[in-house]
């Protein structure tokens, strides 16, 4: 009897550890999704398709009736020395990750305002780091996210390596 109760015990706390281990994992989802999007943008920005880098981000207002190719340049021209696999990892492991007007109340607005959309369906990444502070913004666009703002990312790497040589 004693090891029946024992293997129902184990079994109870073994489904409540698998419950909030599955609802962390989904709470996870659109900062993992976010965070492929990066990547993509990235990759993107060393790539000779003109076409990839508009599908991707999402440009300002002013921008938009541009034709791909103008878009393209001017969002190569603009992101090329922002981001870097290195700075996405600082980024990843050590950066907030949440709603747009939580990450950032006093920018959101301007912000999303500048891109024509709703503050409410964008997320954001911040980390401050050596007085650098890294801003990322994505809209929420169907079943995809698109940047709308990347800045500090790749300097993150090097504020991380600076931090580093200050500690020894």
């Amino acid at each position: 009897m004693k090891a029946r109760f024992q293997g129902l015990w184990l079994g109870s706390v073994l489904l409540v550890v698998a419950v909030v281990c599955w609802h962390a994992w989904e709470q996870g989802e659109p900062r993992r999704a976010c965070l492929s999007t990066l990547q993509h943008l990235q990759a993107a920005l060393n790539s000779p398709d003109p076409n990839l880098l508009p599908q991707i981000t999402l440009l300002p207002v002013a921008l938009q009736s541009r034709t791909t190719a103008e878009q393209s340049e001017f969002i190569r021209k603009a992101l090329q020395e922002e981001i870097s696999p290195e700075g996405l990892a600082v980024l990843k492991k050590k950066g907030q990750f949440g709603s747009l007007t939580e990450v950032f109340p006093q920018e959101s607005t301007n912000w999303a305002t500048q891109a024509g959309v709703n503050p409410e369906d964008c997320v954001a990444f911040k980390l401050e780091r050596n007085g650098l502070c890294a801003e990322v913004v994505l809209q929420k666009d169907q079943d995809a996210y698109r940047v709308l703002r990347c800045n500090n990312v790749k300097q993150l790497a090097v504020a991380k390596t600076l931090e580093r040589g200050s500690s020894k």
